[in-house]
């Protein structure tokens, strides 16, 4: 029985416990500019993608709840009042961390089955797991009347992956996956969680997410390393007078370059990239909503270079593919996510886009042996109820 066939089925079994119901997706992302700015209290600019989960969620008449992933092909069991981290299945972690938050909201939480599918490519740092825990609280705040606005949705979704999944992610990805609207960009004060929607509708262009199917083994021990020497600017700057810090994002690069000489080289150089990063996504706000598109894709490309040579997140195949953007006059292109493997993201216009596909992936497999993988996307809707 294919997935199609096996949704209809299940679908249609779910009717037999007569108790509410619903269709809910939730999308990943992609972030457009602002790299490794969030945990210095910068700006960051994603958008939502055309690629979601898809759950489908029935309450139940007692405690337990079962799960079916059609894309692991597991069906897993476990009772509200028996919330354990699962280490064998880490992807039933980000449901289970949803309930664990939704429980100290209310005590009359019923059982349900889920069964969920979707197409946001894993491990390519397009948050398939924010999507999940978003889609996840939203179906069940929805099933058992529990208010919550799409900002309530992501900083519950937040919290579960901090406290139960035990990664400490910045508010980002919910965020998009829960407040994205369709032709509009994200930017998000990671200082404040404001945000504003940033137009981003033009006719002749898309985005083209390019997965180098590098896996992105250092980032741990590399993000570590970064965040301490990111510390070390700020700890080096609040002990001159003259300043009022509290993270990098409250310097420019004036003040900066003033200090050269008494900063180690690699702090100086992360503390470039984060200020000029945070210069980046504000000037890319006001580009996107006057439509210069021209002027937005070479703040792409300078970010791009800032990531590989003062930030040292970037690898020989992430390069590469901007190197082969730039090569086919693409209008912009950067590294997307933590680094050291993962995507790239292009502003392209779309009477390039077949072209610029086929050739890439010829020059990227000829030169890596790699054939990478290509997703092509408009700015999307955020989390919603399939009516």
């Amino acid at each position: 029985m294919d997935k199609n066939n096996l949704w209809n089925h299940y679908r249609k079994n779910l009717q037999d416990f007569n108790l509410a119901s619903g269709i809910y997706q939730a999308p990943g992302r992609v972030n457009l500019i602002g790299e490794h700015t969030d945990y210095n209290d910068g700006f960051v600019m994603p958008m939502a993608i055309e690629k979601e989960i898809t759950m489908l969620v029935q309450l139940r008449p007692d405690q337990k709840v079962r799960c079916y992933s059609l894309d692991y092909e597991q069906i897993l069991e476990f009772n509200l009042e028996c919330l354990e981290y699962d280490s064998k299945n880490i992807w039933i972690n980000y449901i289970k961390g949803v309930i664990f938050e939704i429980k100290k909201l209310t005590d009359k939480l019923q059982g349900f089955n889920l069964i969920f599918t979707g197409n946001v490519p894993q491990g390519a740092g397009l948050s398939s797991s924010a999507a999940l825990e978003v889609v996840t609280a939203l179906a069940i705040a929805d099933l058992h009347k529990i208010k919550m606005n799409k900002i309530d949705l992501a900083l519950l979704s937040q919290r579960a992956e901090n406290n139960f999944v035990g990664v400490q992610c910045g508010i980002m990805d919910q965020y998009i996956s829960s407040l994205g609207q369709k032709e509009h960009a994200l930017l998000i004060d990671c200082r404040s969680n404001d945000y504003q929607l940033v137009p981003f509708k033009n006719d002749n262009y898309q985005i083209v997410i390019c997965n180098s199917k590098v896996q992105r083994g250092l980032v741990d021990s590399a993000y570590n390393q970064r965040r301490e020497e990111c510390k070390q600017a700020v700890e080096f700057f609040k002990s001159k007078e003259e300043f009022e810090i509290n993270a990098l994002r409250d310097l420019n690069l004036i003040n900066l370059e003033k200090y050269e000489a008494e900063l180690a080289p690699k702090v100086y150089q992360r503390a470039r990239h984060v200020i000029s990063e945070n210069q980046r996504v504000i000037a890319s706000k006001n580009y996107l909503a006057a439509n210069e598109m021209d002027k937005f894709g070479q703040l792409m490309y300078d970010s791009h270079t800032s990531l590989s040579q003062d930030y040292e997140v970037s690898c020989h195949e992430l390069d590469l593919l901007v190197n082969l953007a730039k090569k086919e006059n693409i209008t912009g292109a950067r590294m997307t996510g933590a680094g050291f493997g993962g995507c790239t993201v292009n502003l392209v216009k779309k009477d390039k886009i077949d072209k610029f596909i086929k050739n890439i992936r010829e020059n990227y497999k000829a030169e890596t042996g790699i054939k990478a993988e290509f997703y092509i996307s408009n700015p999307a809707k955020g989390a919603r109820k399939v009516e």
